[in-house]
This record gives C-alpha cells, structure tokens and sequence, in this order.
C-alpha cells in the first residue's frame, strides 16, 4: 500500500510467497526495535518501495527488503503494526 494523503491508500493486489522469519532475523530485527512477523518473496517489478502491507485484512510495516534477487524476486520483512488493523 501506498499512502495517498492522511486518509488514503492506494492498494496493489500482488501474489506473495509467506515464508517464517528465522531466529537470526528475529534477533536482528529485535535489536531495531521491531518484532518481525514474517518474510514475503514477491517478484521485483511489482514491489515499488511501498511501506506497508495487508493480509488477510490486516496491516504490516515493511520494516526491510532484500533484492531484486538473481531469481527476479524481492523478500519483504514485515512487521506487525502496533494499534491499527
């Protein structure tokens, strides 16, 4: 999702492949201050810096990405957003 102005989003529907987040990524993410939730592969031409994701109706910071890897996919670390659904 993009963020339009304080209200709005623009939404991109994209297929995402879920993969857990390791322990050593866990431990990572936890000394930035973030709890990381898990990790998507999407392909690269689809992903265009956006911030947030929703699954399932509900909201994940992009808290880092990885890519375009040599397969043409980006990995996406996600988050949980504290407070908004």
């Amino acid at each position: 999702m993009i963020k339009k102005n304080q209200a709005e989003y623009l939404e991109t529907e994209v297929i995402a492949k879920i993969n857990p987040v390791g322990r050593d990524e866990f431990a990572a993410a936890g000394q930035l201050g973030y709890k990381a939730a898990f990790q998507l592969e999407v392909w690269d031409f689809e992903y265009a810096g956006q911030t947030e994701v929703s699954i399932d109706g509900k909201r994940y910071a992009i808290y880092r990405t990885y890519g375009p890897r040599p397969d043409g996919k980006t990995e996406l670390y996600v988050e949980e957003r504290a407070g908004k659904s």
